[in-house]
């Protein structure tokens, strides 16, 4: 396991960096100062894809989680890089969340995706690290659990209001989690925060 100052080698020798941050609730675009290129151009990222709407019905689904995704970029130029935040699946029954993105290479790193919940809550794509729905087959009674996502983001939704019956779950997306949502309601939005040192 590396060490923290193998990644920002300012935040070492007595104090010497400043940490910084910038968090996305909206799309935008993230500006890397000359001072963090001066330190060597070392960034943090955590990014979290829109969740996936649930569906109502005898086979009830909850929503997937979107995607979530933590890493290190390294960036040579202070040219602006375009932050997108996945939408929350809304309006029908799975409709799938929105891709969030950073675009890394126009600074001289490397693009990151962080998948939506992909419109098939018991798809495997999005659950690990994001949370798969929870899944209710009433003629069956079949359940399976929700998964729990990374961080309290990307949590698998519900399949229906009543989780202590039908199985663990969110009840609704929240906006920015990356939650899917149980059936009927709209799901979370993503999230991107990035970190560094100058």
């Amino acid at each position: 396991m590396s060490n923290f100052t193998d990644f920002f080698p300012a935040a070492s020798g007595g104090g010497g960096g400043i940490p910084k941050y910038q968090e996305f609730t909206s799309s935008g675009t993230f500006t890397p100062t000359q001072a963090l290129i001066d330190a060597g151009g070392r960034v943090a990222y955590f990014i979290v894809g829109g969740g996936e709407r649930g569906e109502i019905g005898v086979y009830g689904h909850g929503g997937a989680g979107g995607q979530v995704k933590m890493g290190y970029a390294t960036l040579t130029s202070t040219t602006g890089c375009a932050v997108t935040i996945g939408s929350g699946g809304s309006g029908s029954n799975n409709a799938a969340g929105g891709a969030s993105s950073i675009a890394f290479n126009s600074a001289g790193g490397t693009a990151v995706t962080a998948n939506g919940g992909d419109g098939n809550a018991l798809s495997s794509n999005n659950s690990s690290p994001g949370g798969h729905g929870h899944y209710w087959n009433a003629y069956m009674s079949a359940s399976t659990s929700a998964g729990s996502g990374v961080l309290g983001y990307g949590i698998g939704g519900s399949a229906y209001s009543d989780v202590t019956f039908h199985g663990s779950g969110i009840e609704t997306g929240g906006a920015n989690t990356g939650h899917g949502s149980r059936g009927g309601e709209n799901a979370g939005s993503g999230f991107v925060r990035i970190t560094w040192f100058e």
